[in-house]
């Protein structure tokens, strides 16, 4: 189903979470579908100690003939040999984790606990490593495993949050060489001033701020060399993983293929920012989507207007180090206690923040009072700075209405809003950049959904399961336990409520442990996705959310705007 190929792209972080050996502590390890309630005997030490040494023995050999046959053989093709670089380094890593479960499996929870965070330390910058070399799809993700703190371990998180605009560029020959062969033109004919460090660089291209010789300031998007030939190879490298260790992820494989395909078409993306611009720009003038120039947009070239602002996760962390030092602490301190208290409403921050405000002021009061008497003597004080207010609630919410608003009402979303994606801008707005990942949802596949997200609000678990059937999910089994939380964490929320207090992963297993998918929604998945990229961005900054909640007006509102029931399944 959606819900379950959505949340699988993160799955390999997602197991590195918790350290048991029935939840999180499955890192990288496939799935076997076996429940996670009942542990299967422990085998004698002797038959585990073969099994451990016969493990090591089949990845030992393996990745010894892909380090012969793969690496060291001059002329092969190009996806091969990518392909024996993520069995190579990977292989050793997944084999680790597999022993160590195993030998750890008997000992104390903290013992366990201990064993795994120091493979989680040892790994996490390998798995990047890993990520850089090969890129491409690799590089999504990662960026999706980014935005969940909830369930990936912070040694990754730590890491893999570069992955979101910081990947190492081309060299800007590159640039000169694409630009110029796609526009027919000298670069210097094209742009006044460009400059040759870029803004960002992501899984597809890279992206250059310049300047038009009309003076108006643009920024320049430019694809990697090959990138959609290593794509084609890389995702064979992934369903091959898949076929042995996660059959029932394929379908969502499937999709994203075809989905990722389109984001090599900058033609396509300059329509698709013009065109989501037109649709929620009049409605939302809190948020900014940067317009494309199509006259100097083609495959492999997209040039669009900048849009000034910080990354929105840059922007929040410069926030809490303002408000740190504005109340003299230290900025971890503040960290630590921002994420152990309640989420706060928009209400409570504006008013707490008119208080800092309001003290400041009388601050700044009394030091001009001091100034203009005491202080012609002794010396005049500084005045105190005015405080930045970011509303972190706002934020959330303005996000999960827009994004919302596309799904339902457009039709038309983006499917990879990652924080990477997402900036503060000087006056406050929020600019939404990056659309190349697009897709568009008929009125009759958003019916369906629109009445799942307001079952879903409700809490209605019958209309749940009868939507989710109607969408075109098929168990193999008849579950309506298993097809009901399938419908949950893909469209509402996914936290340890939901869950049971497993990790995610964890209980992804349990449910196909009950009843596996036999037939999924493929049209749902990046709806699913966009889901659980929202929820990921909430739970980063400390603001966790329901997206179904969230979304069910605007879902009552589309489904009366088509003379619907929402209650008529």
């Amino acid at each position: 189903t959606a819900s379950c190929q959505a949340v699988s792209s993160q799955s390999m972080f997602g197991r590195l979470q918790q350290s048991r050996v029935w939840g999180a502590v499955r890192a990288l390890r496939s799935n076997t579908g076996a429940s996670f309630v009942k542990q299967p005997p422990r085998q004698p030490w002797s038959a585990r100690k073969r099994g451990i040494a016969g493990l090591a023995a089949v990845g030992t050999c393996t990745l010894a003939g892909v380090t012969i046959f793969g690496l060291e053989v001059p002329g092969l093709d190009e996806g091969l040999v990518r392909s024996m670089r993520f069995w190579r380094y990977a292989g050793p890593i997944y084999a680790h984790y597999r022993i160590t479960e195993r030998m750890v499996q008997s000992l104390p929870e903290a013992e366990q606990d201990k064993a795994f965070e120091e493979l989680h330390e040892k790994y996490a910058p390998q798995i990047k490593q890993l990520i850089l070399m090969l890129r491409g799809f690799y590089i999504k993700v990662g960026q999706m495993g980014a935005t969940r703190a909830d369930f990936v371990p912070q040694q990754f998180i730590d890491e893999l949050e570069t992955l979101q605009d910081k990947v190492p560029a081309e060299d800007f020959a590159h640039v000169r060489e694409t630009v110029e062969k796609s526009l027919g033109r000298k670069l210097e004919e094209v742009f006044a001033w460009i400059d040759e460090q870029p803004l960002g660089s992501a899984s597809i291209g890279q992206v250059h701020r310049a300047r038009l010789h009309d003076g108006r300031e643009v920024v320049v998007k430019v694809k990697y060399p090959l990138v959609e030939q290593v794509f084609e190879s890389d995702m064979a490298t992934i369903e091959t993983f898949c076929k042995i260790a996660q059959p029932e992820q394929l379908p969502f494989l499937r999709e994203v293929r075809k989905q990722f395909m389109t984001e090599f078409d900058y033609a396509r993306e300059a329509r698709s920012l013009q065109q989501i611009a037109d649709n929620i720009e009049p409605i939302f003038n809190e948020v900014r989507v940067p317009h494309p120039l199509p006259e100097l947009c083609t495959r492999d070239v997209l040039v669009m207007e900048y849009l000034q602002g910080q990354k929105l996760l840059t922007a929040i962390k410069d926030h809490f180090r303002e408000l740190a030092q504005s109340q003299g602490k230290d900025f971890d301190q503040l960290c630590k206690e921002h994420a152990a208290a309640p989420p706060a409403d928009s209400w409570s921050l504006r008013s707490y923040m008119f208080l800092i405000r309001a003290r400041r002021s009388i601050a700044n009061v009394a030091i001009t009072a001091y100034n203009w008497t005491l202080g012609l003597l002794w010396g005049p004080r500084a005045y105190l700075p005015p405080v930045r207010f970011i509303n972190i609630p706002h934020i959330m919410d303005l996000l999960l209405r827009v994004h919302g608003h596309e799904v339902l009402h457009d039709g038309m979303f983006n499917g990879d809003p990652h924080p990477g994606n997402i900036l503060l801008m000087p006056d406050g707005r929020l600019g939404l950049i990056d659309y190349g990942q697009v897709k568009t949802l008929s009125v009759a596949h958003r019916i369906p959904l629109a009445k799942l997200f307001v079952a879903l609000a409700d809490g209605r678990s019958d209309d749940v399961c009868k939507i989710h059937t109607k969408m075109g999910v098929v168990l193999d089994r008849d579950d309506k336990y298993v097809l009901e939380h399938l419908a949950i964490i893909g469209f509402d929320r996914d936290d340890r409520v939901t869950t049971g207090g497993l990790n995610l992963q964890a209980f992804i297993e349990h449910l196909n442990s009950r009843a596996s998918i036999k037939e999924s929604a493929d049209d749902y998945v990046l709806v699913a996705r966009l889901s659980v990229l929202l929820r990921g961005i909430g739970t980063h900054i400390g603001y966790p959310v329901r997206t179904a909640v969230a979304w069910k007006q605007i879902a009552l509102d589309f489904l009366k705007q088509h003379n619907e029931d929402p209650y008529k399944i």
